[in-house]
This record gives structure tokens, C-alpha cells and sequence, in this order.
């Protein structure tokens, strides 16, 4: 009998949830500092905690891909079965095993990217389910991948990935291509309302639930 994929999604919607309850308390904190009038927390220290946050939210997403694909390859099962292997391939007796066939000689892998993501999938499963649920958002993970860039790097680079990436989402620009402007601001005609960190958190919840249920 296969062993079940652990619902590596609940961890997910536990650790974004802790992530977002800690903007939430500095919003708070934030709005009863102006009403007494002794403004501790500024506006800049409440963007800063919305990119820990975003940044916490995105480190949890790229654990749950590399969980998820290490045991997959090792015959792990979702509801629907096994993960097909490719061609003459097997699957891998331990975790261990599994962990230095995906990273080969590197002392690490990148899982930010939906595209490079899909491609180390393929060395080893054809027509995955894993693969289909990234490629069915890879654009918006790319985005979000962006905005994680620009929180972790100031390159100019990175300042006209996020540029692009927020005028995909909401349809403009941020002064001074600041994440936490962009992941702190409302998304346009949602219902109920919410801000752009909560929809995309919402995003990577309901594709981290896909991969594992």
C-alpha cells in the first residue's frame, strides 16, 4: 500500500496565516497609535512587516514544492495515485535518495520558478498532476516570485521584474517599486474586500491544497 502525501497544504495555510495575523497586529497597533496620537509605528514600518511577511509566505510555498516533489518520487501517493514515472524510471526507496537525485551535484536547487520547477519535474515524472497544477498558474507565480525578488535583492533587475510584475497584477506602478506599497494596497473590485497580500497567500493556499489532496 502507497504512502499518502502528507497534506503539506495545511502547514502552508497554518504558517500564511501566522504570517498575516502579524500585519494584522501592527495594523492595529499602527491605528491605535494615530487615534491617541502618539504615532510609534509608522507607515514605513508597516510596509516593511507586509514584505517579511509576503517573503515568510513565499519561503513556505517553495518548502511545500520541494517536500512534495522529494515524495512523490518516492512513491508517495495523492487520492488519485501514484505520480507517473517517466520512462524506465523507479521510484526512490528513501528520502534521502530522492533528495540527492533532485539535487544532483549542487549544493542546493531554486524552487521560485514555476518554469524551472516544471522542468526538474519532468527528470522525473511525465504528465504529473504536480506539473499541471504550477503550469496552470505559472504566470502568477512568476509575478509573485518577482514581487519575493524585489524584497530580497535591490538590483535594478530586480526593481523591473517587480515593476512588470505588479502592472500584470493591478495594473500599475508602485513610487519607489516598493513591495510592501503594492502587497499592503486593496485589489481592485475584489469582493470581499482584501488586500493584495491576502489574494495572493488565498492564490498559493488553494494550489498548495491541488498538489496535495
Amino acid at each position: 500500500m502507497p504512502r499518502r502525501l502528507p497534506r503539506y497544504d495545511r502547514a502552508f495555510v497554518r504558517r500564511a496565516g501566522f504570517a498575516l495575523s502579524c500585519i494584522s497586529h501592527i495594523e492595529q497597533a499602527r491605528l491605535l497609535g494615530l487615534r491617541s496620537g502618539n504615532e510609534i509605528i509608522t507607515l514605513a514600518d508597516v510596509e516593511y512587516t507586509y514584505e517579511l511577511a509576503f517573503l515568510r509566505i513565499f519561503l513556505a510555498w517553495e518548502q511545500l514544492l520541494e517536500d512534495a516533489l522529494t515524495r512523490l518520487i518516492c512513491g508517495y501517493s495523492r487520492s488519485s495515485g501514484l505520480e507517473p514515472l517517466r520512462s524506465g524510471a523507479k521510484y526512490y526507496s528513501t528520502i534521502a535518495n530522492a533528495e540527492a537525485a533532485i539535487l544532483g551535484r549542487r549544493d542546493y536547487e531554486l524552487w521560485h520558478s514555476p518554469a524551472q520547477v516544471i522542468q526538474r519535474t519532468r527528470q522525473f515524472l511525465t504528465g504529473s498532476h504536480y506539473e499541471l497544477v504550477i503550469a496552470s498558474a505559472s504566470a502568477r507565480i512568476a509575478h509573485m516570485a518577482s514581487i519575493r525578488h524585489r524584497i530580497a535583492h535591490s538590483q535594478s533587475h530586480a526593481e523591473r521584474q517587480f515593476d512588470a510584475a505588479t502592472m500584470s497584477l493591478a495594473g500599475k506602478r508602485y513610487r519607489a517599486s516598493r513591495p510592501g506599497r503594492f502587497l499592503r494596497d486593496w485589489v481592485s473590485g475584489a469582493m470581499p474586500p482584501c488586500r493584495w497580500i491576502s489574494a495572493l497567500a488565498l492564490d498559493l493556499g488553494n494550489l498548495s491544497m491541488q498538489i496535495c489532496s
